[in-house]
């Protein structure tokens, strides 16, 4: 098994664990909201998403918290098992930037204190971008499994040509291996 494949797993467990806490958590969407009332979290985010946070977010905040909650499910899910790979990672490495950036973002430590530069969230959206562009990462997953039956879906599901098999390289190129 490839180790990206354990990247992917992961990366999903990680969303799912945050989800499973917030689903069982019943007082998690008031608890957001009046944390988001009180200016937690839009007080420490860049300037431009201060405003879209102050004007959708805090009005909608228990929304928000449902959307937060089966976000983090459905990514997880999606990405443990490898349905839609591309489209949840893409979606975990916008999610994490999100979280990063209402978190304050990234920073370097100052005097004794530790650097805040690796984050929890900046983490894994560098895991979830590398998901998103290895083909490594969908070898064992649904989306093998559908791409196998409809070659045409590999380029979308599996980031590789069809036909090919990973680690394998293109058509041609296994041809001329062959030859030689």
């Amino acid at each position: 098994m490839s180790g990206m494949v354990w990247v992917r797993a992961l990366v999903g467990a990680v969303w799912l664990n945050g989800a499973v806490e917030k689903l069982l958590n019943p007082r998690f969407p008031e608890q957001l909201a009046a944390s988001l009332r009180a200016g937690g979290f839009v007080a420490e985010a860049p300037a431009p998403l201060q405003g879209f946070m102050r004007e959708t977010v805090v009005p909608n905040a228990e929304l928000a918290a449902q959307v937060v909650r089966y976000g983090e499910l459905a990514l997880g899910l999606a990405l443990l098992v490898g349905l839609l790979t591309n489209l949840a990672a893409l979606g975990s490495l916008a999610f994490g930037l999100v979280l990063l950036l209402s978190g304050g973002g990234v920073s370097l430590g100052t005097g004794l204190g530790a650097p805040g530069f690796i984050t929890i969230n900046l983490l894994v959206a560098l895991l979830s971008l590398l998901v998103l562009l290895s083909p490594a990462a969908k070898v064992i997953s649904v989306d093998a499994a559908l791409a196998g039956r409809r070659r045409l879906l590999s380029p979308l599901l599996l980031n590789r040509r069809a036909g090919t098999r990973p680690g394998t390289g293109s058509r041609r190129s296994r041809r001329s291996r062959t030859v030689r």
